[in-house]
């Protein structure tokens, strides 16, 4: 039930627009009665921020995958990789994840996912120091990179769809790389 809940409200959000969608419209493209849909969700909202937790649990498992068999040898390599993989975001349907972001993210409602950036943090720096990447403050270079990227791409999906190239993953592969070289020669 959850999951067709799910389904339907991410189609509702992208097809009507989030101001549209309301929990009778989610309920019936669900084909459930919306006291089923409230036995689960108290709110549109509350499915939204489902929405994103989930997106953001497959990031965090995403990003620890690759990150766990980072080595001094391959760490550009994976940061592009992992970097290209982000920006295009091909598990998340650009226009929810624009829904979700602006909807989400840019609310107070964000409160409700908090850690997620914490989580890529620590996995950043576990992966520094796995790379042997000795900079001076992992966790203040964590806590950078990772809101620097994070921001650049929620940028992108929801201002500038157009930098959503390759060319975009080459300049935060060079913006990551580059910082994290200019911090380990000092």
């Amino acid at each position: 039930m959850v999951e067709a809940l799910l389904e339907a409200a991410a189609r509702v959000f992208v097809q009507e627009g989030y101001a549209k969608a309301t929990t009778n419209r989610i309920a019936a493209a669900a084909g459930v009665s919306v006291g089923s849909l409230y036995q689960y969700f108290p709110s549109k909202d509350a499915i939204a921020v489902e929405l994103l937790h989930r997106y953001r649990e497959g990031l965090v498992a995403t990003v620890t995958a690759r990150l766990s068999a980072v080595t001094p040898a391959t760490f550009e390599r994976t940061v592009r990789s992992l970097l290209s993989e982000l920006v295009r975001a091909e598990t998340i349907n650009p226009a929810l994840h624009r829904v979700l972001i602006e909807q989400v993210l840019r609310t107070d409602a964000r409160r409700a996912i908090a850690g997620f950036e914490e989580r890529l943090e620590a996995t950043l720096v576990e992966a520094l120091r796995a790379a042997a990447v000795e900079v001076p403050d992992p966790a203040m270079t964590a806590f950078v990179l990772v809101r620097v990227v994070l921001s650049v791409v929620q940028s992108v999906v929801v201002d500038r769809p157009r930098y959503k190239t390759e060319a975009l993953v080459d300049e935060l592969t060079a913006l990551v790389v580059g910082h994290v070289e200019r911090r380990t020669s000092r």
